[in-house]
């Protein structure tokens, strides 16, 4: 028990030294941690950035960390695209149309949400029909067959809409592209009259 002459002789605002205590000199700025690295080896973990949450880790020498918060379910950002140059092909092959959009996704863990619209057009042709595609990169992610079909000589019209939800797992620029082909050796048509297209990427969080 301290004597009383040793307690009007405290320092307001320190903690006396004893054997075991911790100083408020451990603490360098608002919000600082008081954690530990091991057994009884106190540590301070400094404050994190602005709207990040503690978060467990035990790589870390204190086990804890400051990471952005989870966007569970969350539009983490948006990218869309426009492509107007019309494309006219009579592979039977998928070949690209021009149109595509990049995204970097800001975690592995996020899924992309792909849609897109398109004006296309057949010129002619027996059982001439619109197949489209959509690639990650050289990865096929989604197939239409046959949207729009036509066995006269009559220009015939038409929009393809398409969505799927893709799980890219990278934070590196992924591209998604358009490409499209014919049943058989004909015209068809992306943007047509040089109409734009439309192909919009939406990060989601996990």
């Amino acid at each position: 028990m301290l004597s009383e002459a040793s307690y009007h002789n405290m320092t307001v605002g320190r903690i006396p030294v004893i054997e075991g205590g911790i100083q408020p000199t451990i603490f360098d700025a608002k919000g600082d941690l008081l954690t530990a690295t091991a057994n009884d080896t106190p540590a301070r973990l400094a404050v994190g950035a602005n709207n990040t949450v503690l978060t467990a880790d035990s790589s870390t020498a204190t086990g804890l960390k400051w990471a952005a918060a989870a966007g569970g379910g969350k539009i983490l950002q948006v990218v869309t695209n426009t492509y107007s140059t019309s494309f006219t092909t009579s592979s039977t092959s998928p070949v690209d149309t021009g149109m595509s959009t990049t995204i970097t996704p800001t975690s592995a863990t996020s899924r992309i949400l792909v849609m897109y619209n398109g004006i296309h057009a057949i010129a002619s042709g027996a059982a001439s029909a619109t197949n489209l595609r959509i690639l990650r990169g050289a990865t096929n992610v989604l197939t239409y067959n046959a949207n729009g079909f036509t066995n006269t000589t009559n220009l015939f019209r038409h929009t393809i809409a398409c969505h799927l939800v893709d799980s890219p797992a990278t934070t590196s620029a992924t591209t998604y592209k358009i490409q499209i082909w014919n049943d058989v050796a004909s015209n068809i048509t992306a943007q047509q009259n040089n109409e734009g297209s439309i192909l919009t990427l939406l990060e989601i969080g996990a």
